[in-house]
């Protein structure tokens, strides 16, 4: 028999630390708002970092709240988490036996999960949409909420535009080239949606763009299958029951909030901002001091960055995509090393190289240290962190506002360019590289400038001299001070009488208590 006091809420993931990590500190939100209990699901590629993050948002003493929230691991493929054929039956399979309330299976430990009350709310990150076919066919009442991690802006110029008869137009156009050609579907929706393209790309509150300025890189490997994943993103956020963003309003431009809301209110359903979905404990100044206990090279080497050079004197690489040209990732380390900057930077991509005469290079010079992981969001909590290269992605953006550290953009793809745009011409709290672009499409002229990159190691070389240039002058002085603000506002709005904490009550009202 269950045992749970209601609400039950089911929260599901199984792509991507971006994406998972957002809905954890969701999942925690939910406890301390409403005494939810929250089944986790996710797969073994996301299940150690899911267990850490939830325990995270909670302190010493909450072990009561924490165990309200169980993680629970699905089979999944070793190389394609979307496999529709392995984690699609399992998450199935998990999913009746909790409506049922029955108890369920971790495949990670080993361990059976104790029986629940019902779920009343269904909780999925933007590329669950075989989750929800699966929820509307086993439980047509069950309310399902989309999660949006990245920002509105991409949301709207990746899957969208959206508009009442908008994702029906997209499904008619693939089929037609289907029946026109003979592609197959996954060709097909690659061609409609993912095809680069001279055609405007308009995302309200943006300047305008070209379709190819979304691709300013030359991917590592070929993702044929993504065409049918973005397909499905829309799908779900046209067909779900309720939409949070873990973005904020204060990161969006207003005419993307707007037109958001507008397309929500044709079907009488609400955005709800729900950023930044971080975890939130009184020892969480603490953690970032763990996480770099951990990590002792690391936290020497950034004591004598502050010890010699001071505050906000370090440049920190995040996680990036690993270009298809390394050398530029040199070019890169060189003009720090000229300028006697210090930097970190994380080799965590498994298309990362290192030339030996690079690392010698960099050893030799005593202002860089090169780690195979890095515990980010630590070494931007530092005294010493002055700037943020990364590729530009939502989560990346989340921890740059969280440390009040401005950014210098690196996009490769996805909701990458688009973040870059918004972060420096609306926001003005960030540099865009763009000379590091590649491939026949990222050398074509950007529409909001009608210039070109070069592409050439001289003009690279120039333009990474120039931003650091900036970055610590006057003109990287005043992003400092707009980001700053930008973080002094998101400390506030998880506090009592805060907007993320009124939205997410009301959403948890809306969805999961009624």
């Amino acid at each position: 028999m269950a045992t749970s006091i209601s609400p039950h809420i089911v929260v599901a993931v199984h792509i991507g630390w971006g994406h998972a990590r957002p809905l954890c500190a969701f999942a925690a939100r939910a406890v301390r708002l409403r005494g939810a209990s929250v089944t986790l699901l996710t797969v073994g590629a996301l299940y150690d970092q899911a267990v850490r993050e939830v325990a995270r948002s909670f302190a010493g003493g909450e072990d009561a709240l924490r165990a309200r929230i169980r993680v629970a691991c699905l089979p999944a493929h070793e190389t394609d988490m979307l496999d529709r054929a392995v984690v699609g039956a399992a998450f199935d399979a998990q999913l009746q036996r909790l409506l049922a309330g029955q108890a369920v299976f971790c495949v990670k430990t080993g361990a059976s999960l104790p029986a629940l009350a019902p779920p009343r709310a269904l909780v999925l990150d933007i590329c669950g949409y075989q989750f929800f076919e699966s929820a509307r066919r086993l439980s047509p009442a069950l309310k399902v909420v989309a999660s949006l991690p990245p920002s509105l802006i991409s949301v709207w110029g990746v899957t969208g535009p959206y508009s009442r008869d908008g994702q029906r137009e997209v499904h008619r156009k693939i089929e037609r080239l289907v029946q026109e050609t003979g592609k197959t579907l996954t060709e097909a929706a690659t061609e409609v949606i993912l095809a680069p393209s001279d055609k405007p790309l308009d995302v309200p509150g943006l300047p305008p763009m070209y379709v190819y300025e979304s691709f300013p890189q030359q991917p590592p490997f070929e993702l044929p299958g993504a065409g049918i994943v973005q397909l499905h993103c829309a799908d779900l956020v046209y067909e779900c029951d309720a939409v949070f963003s873990c973005s904020t309003a204060a990161l969006e431009p207003p005419e993307t909030v707007q037109a958001f809301t507008e397309f929500l209110a044709l079907t009488s359903r609400k955005l709800y901002f729900l950023g930044p979905l971080l975890p939130e404990t009184s020892g969480e100044a603490d953690a970032a001091q763990r996480e770099l206990e951990k990590s002792p090279e690391i936290a020497s080497f950034l004591t004598g960055v502050l010890e010699k050079h001071g505050e906000r004197s370090l440049i920190s690489f995040g996680t990036m995509f690993w270009t298809t040209k390394p050398e530029q990732v040199w070019t890169f380390l060189d003009v720090l090393i000229e300028r006697n900057t210090p930097f970190v930077l994380s080799q965590s991509s498994p298309f990362s190289t290192l030339p030996e005469e690079v690392a010698t290079k960099v050893r030799a010079s005593g202002l860089g240290l090169i780690t195979p992981w890095a515990p980010q969001q630590a070494i931007l909590e530092h005294p010493a962190a002055g700037w943020f290269v990364t590729h530009g992605g939502f989560n990346s953006i989340t921890e740059s506002v969280h440390a009040g550290v401005p950014i210098i953009c690196w996009p490769f793809g996805a909701d990458q360019p688009l973040n870059a745009v918004q972060l420096t011409e609306n926001l003005d709290v960030a540099y865009e590289l763009l000379e590091v672009r590649t491939g026949a499409w990222g050398l074509k002229p950007l529409r909001r400038t009608g210039k070109a990159p070069t592409g050439t190691p001289e003009a690279l070389r120039a333009e990474m001299r120039a931003v650091l240039e900036k970055a610590f002058g006057e003109d990287g002085a005043r992003k400092r001070e707009n980001i700053g603000k930008l973080r002094k506002g998101a400390l506030g709005l998880w506090k009592d009488g805060g907007e993320a904490r009124g939205a997410a009550e009301r959403l948890l009202d809306d969805v999961a208590l009624c």
